[in-house]
């Protein structure tokens, strides 16, 4: 695809991003083994404020405790017994964080495969009491699973090599009511080589395995780190901001997880410090820790910490994760909410020919704010073609980005230590730090936030019909399916004012102020219902979700018996879920029509 020529604005801003800048950074950050909670951590934190402070942002810093987990060491041993056979065998593996520690001795049992690890697979495979033997990479819904089927261990195959793993499902501190999902049974990870020759051993005979793990958990006091840059002289939207963010601690040096991140929010931050007169909005810059250690931990924690500040200010979200990789030149399966999708595919268009698929959010990264209504875009940007990538690691990511696309992920030396600076490319480091240069520079400086929640009508209203399908006369949904189509037609005419004005020539500080204001509570009611079942208070577990979560066990209201407990219970949640969403929805037109009478009466 053709690019888009930058105007003279983009390419001033576009000139300025500096691939110097950006390797001086990512080596700098990538000298520590950043283990959340650790004082070599502490050392990246020190460095990165100092850099802050440098291009003039008022930085606040905070610690805050965190449940965090990595592995220590692992063995699995295939051993002869009663009823094994052949001399004992090591088997090079590694364990994960979170994942329990055997007692001292071990685990001995029966080792038992299980396919792909599905409910039936592990049924079949009758796993109760025994080590089970799984191909796939680990994943905390995959563990879940083999958990609640009696496994007393796991064994999973991964795929070329071995790649740090956490096994929490629960997004970040664990809660009296989340607590009891920690894993509680050991598990290793073999690569794909060792796990065919266990299974070849397995025809010949039965297999006894000793696993023993030693993983670390406890509470450690986790940095998180905030840079504010305000718009110069104020204006009538200054006390609202758009927020970019990243993790700081890593696997390893992890030089493009997240080094390159962290590289690329100073650079933004630089840039945009050198442009303060232009910004309408406030840009707020966030660097977290516990996300590898502690799944999610620092930005939940701020989330819940800074609620009613993010709710009441905060306008965008924007997330960095592991840009700049050698090889990634896929730039079209970023995560991104409908409302900003064809916005950030206009910047990536611009700067590297491409643009995002129709690919909904999926349930990863820091992504701590969705209830807040606070929409999303991006988490990693560049990626690897599908073609190079390790089939297992492939679908690993598809969970991972919500679907199959051209994408192969982020790299062989993921989560690795083998993450180091040597697998950095500079130029598309600086072509994606360009792109996220641009993103925030519009969003922070645009007269009316470039918000399209007529696709976002779009998108549940197909969802919803799609629901009501599978569920058939078992559920009626054609409430929510008329206020859906009330909001679609509200839309509409609040997009046709917008275009309207737009062409009309400059917006008014009212007018502007007016229809922000109204984007905003847009997102403040559908986003919380769309993407969490747990709504604006908590947060769901980091399990892939659907869309509308609330909704989507309607189909399988159609697969039950009528007047039997389960059926009943699940079609009293789902008339609850229901009422739920058609209020957001009815809160959202109204936001529009309250926000047309106003435009009307100041006309």
């Amino acid at each position: 695809m053709a690019r888009t020529p930058a105007s003279a604005a983009d390419q001033t801003l576009i000139d300025m991003v500096s691939a110097d800048e950006l390797m001086t950074s990512t080596r700098t950050i990538a000298h520590w083994v950043r283990l959340s909670g650790t004082p070599d951590e502490a050392k990246a934190f020190d460095w990165i404020e100092r850099r802050l402070r440098a291009y003039g942002l008022e930085t606040t810093r905070y610690a805050h405790p965190g449940l965090v987990s990595w592995p220590e060491s692992a063995s699995l041993t295939i051993v002869p017994g009663p009823r094994g056979h052949g001399p004992a065998q090591q088997v090079p593996c590694a364990t994960h964080a979170f994942a329990a520690s055997t007692p001292e001795g071990g685990l001995e049992g029966d080792l038992v495969y299980a396919g792909g690890g599905t409910e039936e697979d592990l049924r079949k495979a009758e796993v109760r009491g025994k080590i089970v033997l799984v191909d796939g990479i680990i994943a905390p819904n995959r563990n879940l699973a083999v958990e609640a089927a009696g496994a007393v261990g796991s064994v999973w195959i991964a795929g070329t090599h071995l790649h740090e793993r956490i096994l929490s499902p629960v997004w970040g501190t664990p809660t009296p009511e989340t607590a009891h999902l920690l894993p509680r049974t050991p598990s290793l990870s073999v690569t794909g080589a060792e796990g065919a020759r266990l299974k070849a051993a397995r025809e010949q005979g039965p297999l006894r395995a000793r696993l023993a793990t030693r993983v670390f958990r406890g509470w450690k006091q986790l940095p998180c780190l905030t840079g504010d840059l305000r718009p110069a002289g104020g204006g009538p939207e200054s006390d609202t901001f758009v927020m970019l963010s990243g993790h700081v601690d890593s696997w390893y040096h992890g030089a493009m997880d997240n080094g390159t991140a962290n590289a690329t929010m100073l650079e933004v931050s630089r840039v945009l410090a050198a442009e303060r007169a232009a910004l309408r909005r406030g840009f707020r810059v966030a660097f977290w820790s516990g996300h590898s250690h502690a799944r999610y931990a620092g930005s939940a924690w701020y989330g819940d910490t800074l609620w009613q500040d993010l709710h009441d200010h905060c306008v965008a979200h924007v997330n960095v994760d592991s840009v700049g990789g050698k090889g990634a030149t896929v730039l079209s399966e970023g995560n991104s909410m409908a409302e900003l999708r064809d916005f950030a595919s206009d910047v990536i268009e611009q700067i590297a020919g491409q643009r995002l698929s129709a690919r909904r959010y999926g349930r990863a990264g820091d992504q701590s704010f969705w209830g807040h209504g606070i929409p999303a875009l991006l988490m990693a940007l560049s990626e690897q073609p599908a073609e190079n990538a390790d089939p297992v690691l492939l679908a690993l990511h598809h969970q991972i980005s919500g679907g199959k696309g051209a994408s192969g992920g982020l790299g062989w030396w993921w989560h690795t230590p083998e993450d180091t600076v040597d697998k950095i490319d500079p130029e598309f480091l600086r072509r994606d730090a360009a792109i996220y240069v641009l993103l925030l520079s519009r969003l922070c400086t645009a007269t009316v936030l470039p918000f399209d929640y007529a696709a976002v009508g779009r998108d549940l209203l197909s969802t919803v019909r799609d629901l009501q399908t599978k569920s058939g006369p078992h559920f009626d949904l054609a409430p929510l399916v008329a206020e859906l189509a009330a909001l679609d037609a509200a839309v509409g005419r609040l997009n046709d004012r917008i275009r309207h004005a737009r062409a009309g020539g400059a917006i008014g500080d009212g007018d502007a102020g007016r229809l922000n204001r109204c984007l905003i509570r847009l997102g403040r009611s559908l986003i919380p219902v769309d993407y969490t079942r747990s709504g604006p208070f908590d947060h769901d577990l980091a399990v892939p979700t659907a869309p509308l979560p609330g909704l989507a066990p309607a189909a399988r209201l159609a697969q039950l018996t009528p007047g039997t407990d389960e059926y009943e219970f699940l079609k009293t949640r789902l008339l609850r879920e229901r009422n739920r969403a058609a209020f957001a929805v009815r809160e959202a037109r109204r936001a529009v029509e309250d926000t047309l009478g106003s435009l009307e009466e100041h006309a």
